[in-house]
């Protein structure tokens, strides 16, 4: 009986407590995004109605529709140039960063401790730092305006903590697996893209995802290496709708809403993967 009376509150604690507990932090991290989908879909009146009114009396998706077609604020070639910009910077990103980390956790050479380090202390900097070097050097080699200029500025931070992040998964694959490929004939590359790229199919997913999320989200380097709008990236074209006197409240909120559509598609996709692939490493292991 005194057992049961003591496991009693734990259970409690246990069962209704923390989903209460758990249930306020998720309405309390989704409330901003909730709130901008709403204004999304209001109309002008509500958005400027007073008393302020939290639900639109009328829904609509002019918002959406005058967001993406405005001359003003060409939000689909915003959208575009994102779009290309992550997309190269998270394919080189992944590309290098397996290379490197395969190269830094299989093989043994002078100063790959002091190279992880650097690799590590690179993330300990913020952005603002490399600004001054980084535009003096775009302006001389003429990469201004250029999608060259965002996409190797991404790289300068995505692919140092990348290849850091995946030593790890790659120290973490037994080397047996590999030596017995490499004893059935199997080259270093074979045995790299059939033995451990499956297995580290969820560091891979993870770096993929991190690396077009970062770039997505750049604003510091789109808004100081591009001066014509036409080359402005999603995050640096927002600042449009925010003009001197008025800020175009319904078509920015619509515009935050498009602009997590490939963040949640990618991550949707990359997930099934990522399942996929430690399923794939349970079998082979």
């Amino acid at each position: 009986m005194s057992r049961g009376r003591a496991e009693a509150p734990e259970r409690v604690l246990r069962g209704p407590v923390l989903w209460t507990g758990l249930t306020l932090l998720t309405l309390f991290a989704l409330g901003p995004f909730v709130w901008v989908f709403l204004a999304s879909l209001k109309t002008r009146a509500d958005l400027y109605a007073t008393p302020l009114r939290y639900l639109p009396a009328q829904l609509t998706v002019a918002n959406y529709v005058d967001a993406w077609t405005s001359r003003l604020t060409p939000f689909s070639r915003f959208f575009a140039n994102s779009l290309w910009v992550s997309s190269v910077t998270m394919v080189v990103t992944t590309s290098v960063s397996i290379l490197a980390g395969y190269a830094l956790s299989r093989f043994r050479f002078a100063g790959r401790n002091a190279l992880l380090l650097i690799f590590l202390a690179t993330q300990m900097f913020p952005a603002v730092l490399l600004i001054a070097p980084l535009l003096s050097q775009w302006y001389a080699l003429g990469l201004i305006d250029t999608y060259q200029a965002l996409i190797y500025s991404n790289l300068s931070f995505t692919v140092p903590f990348t290849v850091w992040m995946l030593v790890g998964y790659f120290d973490a694959i037994p080397r047996d697996l590999e030596e017995s490929a490499l004893i059935d004939g199997c080259g270093r590359f074979g045995a790299l893209c059939r033995i451990v790229l499956p297995l580290a199919a969820p560091g891979i997913a993870a770096t993929a995802i991190f690396a077009f999320v970062t770039s997505w989200s750049e604003l510091l380097f789109a808004i100081t290496f591009t001066t014509q709008t036409e080359m402005r990236t999603l995050s640096a074209g927002l600042l449009f709708m925010v003009g001197q006197y008025e800020i175009q409240w319904g078509q920015l909120s619509a515009g935050v809403m498009i602009s997590t559509v490939p963040v949640a598609v990618l991550f949707t996709y990359l997930q099934r993967h990522l399942i996929r692939g430690l399923s794939a490493g349970a079998l082979k292991g």
